[in-house]
């Protein structure tokens, strides 16, 4: 079955092949047998909807994704909605925190390789999964966390860490109770990885915060040795914190490793 997959938007996670669609066909695409759109968040169902319209005519048009299914779907096909290398190996999160969208209990699935992982909550999995992982990913090159790595969780893990050819992995700093886990883990991690290596999403805008409290919490990620990555609140209506420009703006500084570096030498007003 011919099965062109359809997306709102390209990250660096998008899968690259021929049958890889970034928005309406255009005059050169070809008929499918069908036509998958896929919906990430829930403030893009429209635009999914308005855009199987486009589609209709190429292959019979399947909205799905994580907006529309809720649950995920216990199977993960490497490469089909996500680019060559990045793989799942559980599904959902244990931790129910009020500013995620990960709803769906945690769910260990099977593994295939890949060298960049995009688990919920990998550490959260049983000790027998989790090796599996570190064993598969033994033989990886440039292998990346970017599904995020629970600080409470990490230490017992830093062995394995250390036994695999690490690009990357990524903390979260998303409330204030895990301030004394993150630094623990980046104080034990900076023993072993350069900064360039530890990276930290902070979540800012969520309930009654403000730029200079997110500064704060990002500058403190800076000076324990960790590079932070500010990832901006977004409601399930879409809706951006106020003042939107602002934060908006202030988030896409603190989302550059270049930018803030130069913001931690001289200072951000």
């Amino acid at each position: 079955m011919k099965i062109a997959r359809v997306f709102l938007s390209k990250t660096s996670m998008s899968p690259t092949d021929d049958d890889a669609y970034f928005g309406p066909p255009d005059l050169f695409t070809p008929k499918y047998d069908e036509v998958h759109i896929s919906v990430v968040f829930t403030w893009d169902i429209e635009k999914a909807h308005k855009l199987a319209e486009l589609w209709k005519s190429y292959g019979k048009v399947k909205i799905g994704g994580p907006a529309i299914n809720g649950e995920p779907q216990d199977e993960f096909i490497p490469g089909m909605y996500l680019r060559q290398g990045v793989v799942i190996t559980s599904r959902g999160c244990p931790n129910r925190c009020p500013w995620c969208f990960v709803k769906s209990p945690l769910k260990e699935i099977n593994i295939n390789e890949g060298n960049i992982i995009q688990d919920n909550n990998l550490l959260a999995c049983s000790r027998e999964h989790i090796n599996k992982v570190f064993q598969m990913l033994s033989h990886q090159k440039r292998v990346e966390f970017s599904g995020g790595l629970e600080a409470g969780r990490i230490i017992p893990f830093i062995d394995d860490l250390r036994g695999i050819s690490l690009y990357q992995l990524f903390l979260a700093y998303d409330c204030e109770a895990r301030k004394k886990d993150i630094q623990k883990a980046i104080e034990k991690l900076r023993r072993y990885f350069m900064r360039n290596q530890i990276r930290c999403y902070i979540l800012i805008g969520f309930g009654n915060d403000s730029i200079n409290k997110a500064e704060e919490r990002l500058r403190f990620i800076y000076e324990l040795g960790a590079l932070p990555f500010a990832m901006l609140y977004r409601k399930e209506s879409g809706e951006y914190p106020k003042p939107e420009k602002e934060w908006r703006k202030f988030q896409r500084l603190w989302a550059r490793p270049t930018i803030m570096k130069t913001l931690m030498k001289r200072g951000f007003q």
